[in-house]
């Protein structure tokens, strides 16, 4: 529901000033880090078909967990000031943190009666939600939408 009223009352604007100075660099980390989160997701998908190997598990936590940092990085080199216009690229960021927390405490702690009952439950559908939350930033971000 916050992620649709963000839809519906975002103010349409359109920007084409990238650059390639230092700042526009640290914003173009963000293509990085979603790349990178991307591939490592699409591999682990195919790999859960098969057997799930540790260090397939280790590379794909240890990516993901560099791409929550540069995704970080990101979001800090444009926005000097949170305005509502930046509420769905802070709450994609949001569910990229949890995505990366969630994955570390169950790769870490499989045991876990608070990993099995509530991380590893809400895993995939906050996968889904912020692969859905993110289609829609880089769309907005490009004037698509």
């Amino acid at each position: 529901m916050v992620f649709t009223g963000l839809v519906l009352f975002r103010p349409i604007s359109f920007r084409s000033n990238w650059g390639m100075n230092v700042k526009d660099t640290l914003h173009w980390v963000g293509i990085v880090s979603m790349t990178l989160v991307s591939v490592t997701t699409v591999v682990a998908l195919k790999r859960f078909r098969h057997k799930v190997t540790t260090s397939w598990l280790n590379i794909h936590c240890i990516s993901t967990t560099v791409s929550a940092a540069l995704a970080l990085i990101h979001s800090r080199s444009r926005a000097g000031v949170i305005l509502p216009l930046h509420y769905h690229s802070y709450l994609t960021l949001v569910l990229m943190v949890l995505l990366a927390l969630s994955g570390v405490l169950i790769r870490l702690y499989p045991e876990s009666d608070a990993v099995k009952n509530y991380w590893r439950v809400y895993h995939m559908p906050l996968s889904v939600a912020f692969y859905a939350t993110l289609v829609y930033h880089v769309l907005v971000k490009l004037a698509v939408i």
